[in-house]
């Protein structure tokens, strides 16, 4: 007897689903009798009963066990059944799926705004933030309008919020300018013309916003031609301090053709004019890239300070260290600095040595790639008094990868220096609390992180992302640190990239690293974070060091 598909007769189907039915009501029966599925409670249902109990009921004659023909019967009807019930869960998949595709979006809608006010406004400026790019270009797939249009909670909260509205293309359209400016009068103007697949910006459109009310400016040209068009047009209407202004960007950079383009780096002539007469009473932050003004600027209150000097053609500048200098000294109030440096082969001489006086300068990111000489790296560090310092941040990207005495040049130009005409050494970052560092590629040496982790002997904080080969030294560390360096570390979280030459080296980092903690070091140490790559080879290493730290360690992959 062949097994029959289901769904090609309809009294069977009916059949079939009647015998479902049944089942299900015998079920229902046994529920409410105190009887479960799982049989907690011992009170189990017994399957027999639901889908065969006909099959074992008492009969006639001395036989005790159902017929062969009878069985057949019985196990056609359930295998039937069975494939019959495959068909309805599938048809209630998919009907889930598409339900759910059909309202995902006003479910989360919902469930956002059963939030608080304050908090969807919080959450919005998230998204927000989030059409800005790192090049200051505005992303219009994420714009307020989109908010506005999911429902009408979510658009009252969207009017009701100036922030939400505070990033302002002067690409858009005039329209939307003036849409913006109802909802908040004080904006961050962002004027960028580096993107060739958008309308250039019209000039017309720098007098919608009137510039007394500019909270922020961020410019992005192309080359130092099209900034003189931008410097020019500004000139013509800034008449007045810039009271509101408290964010300023100025961005020189080509991406698409930096290969062609050289890069005028040095801010002079009427650019240099329009800008430093700008009055900025209010300025906390200034973000400058591929721009050095020649001459001081007129914001002393500047608390955080941002320059990023690339150099991609031939036609290299120096760097002006005088103007340079005198560009620090105009922001005596700095509380941070970030100077990151790329292929910067050499620096003018003729300014004077010594730091510049910045006495609330507390915190200092210095990143150094490509080509750049330590010359250049020592006169940056000439700069600054480093024995103020509480967060210190390096990163090191080197481009000649057969040069290993690159990164180790740096190191020693940044860590190992002495006072001025003295002999006597001294830790040159006596109050970092927390550090970072992040190596590209280079391996580095024992005595290069030696020289690092020895400078610091404050630091609470540290993190550290290298190449899976580098060199650190936890392994020669214990005959070397009787002075307590490290003594105070209280977090320490390492990441480690990929080196092809070296596969699951990284796990001798980790016995070197439970061999120094074993020894004693770091007794304030409260959590150690590792990140690396998935590899077999690493469950050993990492079973000794939890059994050192226990749940102070945790790993990553």
């Amino acid at each position: 007897m062949g097994w029959r598909k289901v769904g090609g007769d309809g009294e069977e189907l009916c059949r079939l689903i009647d015998y479902l039915v049944d089942g299900m009501q015998t079920l229902k029966s046994s529920i409410q009798m105190g009887r479960r599925l799982d049989g907690k409670g011992k009170m189990k249902v017994g399957s027999k009963e639901l889908w065969c109990s006909g099959l074992y009921c008492d009969r006639a004659g001395n036989s005790t066990r159902p017929s062969v023909e009878n069985t057949k019967i019985a196990l056609r009807q359930m295998k039937d059944a069975k494939a019959l019930l495959s068909s309805i869960s599938k048809s209630l998949d998919d009907t889930i799926q598409t339900v759910t595709d059909d309202t995902s979006i006003d479910c989360r809608a919902v469930g956002l705004s059963s939030l608080p006010d304050d908090l969807l406004t919080y959450i919005f400026e998230i998204y927000v933030e989030m059409s800005v790019s790192p090049f200051e270009r505005i992303d219009s797939d994420i714009s307020p309008q989109i908010l506005a249009s999911v429902s009408r909670r979510f658009r009252q909260v969207a009017l009701d919020s100036p922030g939400i509205w505070k990033h302002v293309s002067y690409r858009d359209w005039t329209k939307t300018l003036l849409l913006y400016k109802e909802r908040c009068p004080n904006p961050i103007i962002h004027i960028d013309s580096t993107h060739d697949a958008l309308p250039p910006v019209k000039m017309d459109k720098f007098h919608i916003y009137p510039y007394q009310q500019w909270r922020g400016l961020r410019i992005a040209y192309n080359d130092k031609y099209e900034g003189h068009l931008y410097f020019q047009h500004l000139h013509q209407i800034i008449r007045s301090p810039l009271d509101a202004l408290e964010d300023l960007m100025i961005c020189n950079d080509n991406m698409n053709k930096r290969d062609e383009t050289p890069l005028f780096v040095q801010l002079d002539g009427d650019d240099l004019r329009s800008l430093s007469s700008w009055q900025m009473p209010n300025l906390t932050h200034l973000d400058l890239r591929n721009v050095l003004p020649l001459a001081p600027l007129q914001c002393s209150n500047v608390t955080s300070f941002r320059v990023h000097v690339d150099n991609y053609t031939e036609e290299h500048e120096d760097l002006n260290m005088v103007a340079f200098r005198s560009l620090l000294q105009s922001m005596p109030k700095m509380q941070s600095l970030h100077i990151a440096l790329l292929d910067l082969a050499d620096a003018f001489s003729n300014a004077p040595s010594g730091p510049v006086s910045l006495p609330e300068l507390t915190s200092f990111k210095f990143e150094v790639g490509g080509t750049t000489s330590d010359l250049v790296v020592r006169r940056i560090m000439e700069l600054v008094v480093t024995n103020e310092l509480t967060r210190l941040a390096l990163s090191f990207y080197p481009c000649h990868t057969k040069k290993e005495d690159i990164f180790d040049n740096w190191v020693s130009t940044i860590f190992i220096r002495r006072i001025p005409s003295s002999n006597v050494g001294y830790t040159p970052f006596v109050k970092v609390e927390e550090f970072s560092l992040d190596v590209e590629r280079f391996r580095g040496s024992v005595g290069t992180f030696y020289s690092i982790f020895s400078a610091m002997p404050d630091v609470h904080t540290m993190s550290l992302i290298l190449p899976e080969n580098a060199m650190l030294p936890f392994g020669k560390i214990p005959m070397n640190l009787d002075n307590g360096d490290l003594h105070r570390l209280r977090s320490l979280h390492i990441k480690f990239l990929k080196a092809s030459s070296y596969p699951d080296g990284f796990t001798d980092h980790l016995y070197n690293l439970d061999e120094f903690l074993r020894d004693g070091h770091c007794k304030e140490l409260e959590r150690v974070e590792i990140q690396h790559r998935r590899t077999d080879n690493v469950a050993e290493a990492k079973a000794q060091l939890q059994k050192t730290l226990g749940k102070k360690l945790h790993c990553y992959t």
